[in-house]
């Protein structure tokens, strides 16, 4: 009796001893350091670089001989609004939206070789501006990498495509005055329509974002998309490049 309650005991100590040197399970994966949240918000305001003007060119028949029409369009540069929303998947990988709008209105300059009346290649020149209007529209969906420098402070990088929507007003005619003996004209306007066009091109960006608080904070933006657009504008078909370099800072809310 007393040998069986002696083996009894010494298993229980086994078992009790094994069981105390069995590892604990591991601790769940931490959020890399800096992250207070997997929900993303930013909004932005700032300064578009400027994008280089383009020229286009038409004729349009005229007392028998052909005018001429060049119109050289502005640069285009100035403010731009931006709002984006990413959200981690897995460690510091990402996925998100942004998007970004900007307009510009500015003098494009239009020259013309009006054909004479009653001479043949004998063209008179004018010259004049018309004011003409860009718009641009671009949404950017993305996968970035999150760089976490402190618990405040990351950097985030994005790159995609570039979804671009842009509407141009082009000259389309040119309206002068002419007297008696027509030996010269005088520019007076020139009409201009609106062409609607979408192009798919790519986009990077470099986000840094400094946190107030666990979820309310400030950042910094420098994103470049790019983008080339082909316009219809009556029975002929033109290109322009759309998107710019674009710098700004602005809001950011993390949940």
């Amino acid at each position: 009796m007393i040998r069986h309650l002696v083996a009894a005991a010494l298993l229980s100590l086994s078992a009790s001893t094994a069981f105390a040197q069995a590892p604990p399970p591991p601790p769940p994966p931490a959020a890399p350091k800096g992250m207070t949240g997997a929900f993303q918000i930013t909004v932005d305001v700032g300064q578009r670089l400027t994008t280089p003007g383009f020229s286009d060119s038409f004729d349009v028949p005229l007392y028998t001989e052909t005018e001429h029409v060049t119109t050289t369009y502005p640069d285009a540069s100035g403010l731009f609004v931006g709002f984006g929303a990413r959200y981690r998947i897995w460690k510091q990988l990402t996925v998100g939206v942004s998007a970004s709008t900007f307009s510009h209105t500015g003098d494009a300059t239009v020259t013309a070789s009006l054909p004479h009346p009653f001479f043949d290649n004998t063209p008179r020149n004018v010259e004049g501006t018309a004011s003409t209007k860009q718009e641009e529209v671009g949404i950017y969906p993305t996968v970035g990498w999150l760089v976490p420098l402190s618990p405040r402070v990351q950097i985030a990088l994005a790159a995609g495509p570039a979804i671009m929507r842009v509407k141009q007003q082009f000259v389309t005619s040119v309206h002068y005055s002419e007297t008696y003996p027509y030996d010269t004209a005088i520019f007076t306007s020139a009409d201009v329509d609106e062409s609607s066009a979408s192009a798919v091109g790519f986009y990077a960006g470099v986000d840094v974002s400094w946190m107030f608080s666990k979820h309310v904070g400030a950042g910094g933006l420098v994103q470049y998309a790019r983008a080339t657009v082909n316009h219809k504008v009556g029975d002929r078909s033109l290109s322009s490049d759309a998107g710019a370099a674009q710098v700004g800072g602005g809001l950011r809310l993390v949940f």
